[in-house]
């Protein structure tokens, strides 16, 4: 397995590796991202796609009486993760096996759901932009963020599976599975955040 091919579902030495590396140059982003939401003391969260589980140590801060919860289909993903939070794993985060198609939770369960760097490897983004919704409570956040928007990007063709979209096809899919107030944030060429609120009478 190539190095981009880890960038999907790490996997064995490289996929440590690539987690590593991720933890350290997502950091900006994330903490940019991070700062567009307004963070309770108990707000519960839930990040898919946790990978190298550095985000929901930041979201465990934000929300010092908070449940954060993360799923990831790598198993690599999920062990780094664990090891991150080993501190507050099973008392106020929770780690697990879960895809954004099929979220392992009930409907109505958390305040915000997070998404860095990764719709781009969502096999069907509607139904999961419809999952999250789901598993949101109403007037909850979804929050993306990521550093790819151009779909003639380099790595569109380096990066196997990889499918990215404008801003503009995110706010119009958001919209089509529900959500409402859907906000477009910018910050140089590679930092976009895009969030939008569960509408609460759907």
């Amino acid at each position: 397995m190539s190095w981009t091919d880890n960038f999907k579902k790490p996997e064995g030495l490289m996929g440590k590796l690539i987690l590593i590396d991720m933890n350290i140059g997502h950091t900006p982003l994330s903490k940019w991202a991070l700062s567009h939401y307004n963070w309770q003391k108990d707000t519960n969260a839930l990040d898919i796609g946790c990978g190298g589980g550095l985000n929901l140590k930041r979201m465990l801060r934000l929300s010092p009486r908070g449940n954060i919860s993360g799923i990831d289909i790598s198993q690599e993903s999920l062990n780094k993760s664990r090891k991150v939070n080993t501190k507050e794993l099973g008392k106020r985060c929770s780690v697990k096996y879960g895809s954004a198609d099929a979220i392992p939770y009930d409907k109505n369960s958390f305040d915000i759901v997070t998404a860095f760097e990764t719709i781009y490897f969502w096999k069907d983004i509607k139904k999961s932009f419809f999952e999250v919704w789901r598993v949101l409570k109403p007037n909850g956040t979804f929050l993306i963020a990521g550093e790819l928007f151009d779909p003639d990007s380099v790595w569109s063709k380096i990066v196997k599976g990889i499918n990215i979209y404008t801003p503009q096809e995110v706010e119009t899919l958001l919209r089509e599975t529900g959500f409402d107030d859907v906000r477009v944030d910018s910050k140089g060429k590679f930092r976009l955040c895009i969030y939008a609120r569960k509408e609460a009478k759907r």
